[in-house]
């Protein structure tokens, strides 16, 4: 089974008119299977749905690489969810977000076992996504002090909080503005709210309140369940 330390990440943001959501639902849960079940380079393949607007939703999907990936978007069951996006009129509310970045800081293989567990229901609880978009300032001392932050903030999430199920970040963007994608899923809201309140957090939180503000734009945080 293939497993890598830096996956090739994908995240989507869309939003459907209410007409088209029942067709939309069935074309994606279709191509998500078969990617999972078919794509050796496949390592996850997650759909959600925004905690306040049921028609937005949210794709966080993983590959080996960039080379899995566009085998992807070229196998024949991609091809009905192209048809869908083509379709006319538009089936969707505004123009589709894609956002595609190498993962940063795993500390170990990432494979499809491992990828499948974070939203497995061992404890029945429902899993609650953040899904996010920020953008540092250019000065080297910014960029220096984000990345340090955030490193120690995905360390913490990943080895000290038992709600955490995963944290994926990344660069997708290295033109001004710079921007770094996040995604992250825990063990309920509660399990957000435990990490809002751990000590590694706390440190990113002053970072990020800082005046003058870090950031180029503001931050794009969105919430999420995975279905």
């Amino acid at each position: 089974m293939p497993s890598v330390l830096a996956p090739f990440c994908v995240n989507v943001r869309l939003s459907v008119l209410p007409a088209r959501r029942s067709e939309f639902l069935e074309v994606i849960r279709s191509d998500q299977r078969q990617t999972l079940k078919e794509e050796e380079g496949s390592l996850q393949f997650l759909v959600m749905e925004d905690v306040n607007d049921s028609n937005t939703f949210y794709f966080h999907e993983e590959y080996v690489d960039e080379a899995a990936f566009k085998a992807h978007c070229s196998a024949p069951h991609f091809q009905p969810w192209q048809d869908f996006t083509a379709t006319s009129p538009s089936p969707f509310r505004n123009p589709i977000e894609v956002n595609t970045f190498i993962a940063r800081g795993e500390r170990t293989f990432v494979t499809k076992i491992e990828r499948s567990a974070v939203t497995a229901d061992f404890n029945e609880m429902e899993k609650y996504c953040v899904w996010v978009n920020l953008f540092p300032r250019e000065e080297i001392e910014i960029k220096t002090a984000f990345n340090d932050c955030i490193a120690r903030n995905k360390l913490g999430t990943d080895t000290m909080e038992p709600l955490a199920r995963q944290y994926t970040w990344g660069e997708v963007s290295t033109t001004f503005p710079r921007k770094f994608a996040f995604f992250e899923v825990y063990d309920g809201k509660g399990g957000f709210d435990a990490h809002t309140g751990a000590t590694h957090f706390a440190e990113w939180e002053e970072f990020a309140s800082q005046s003058p503000s870090p950031f180029a734009s503001d931050p794009e945080v969105f919430f999420a369940r995975v279905i």
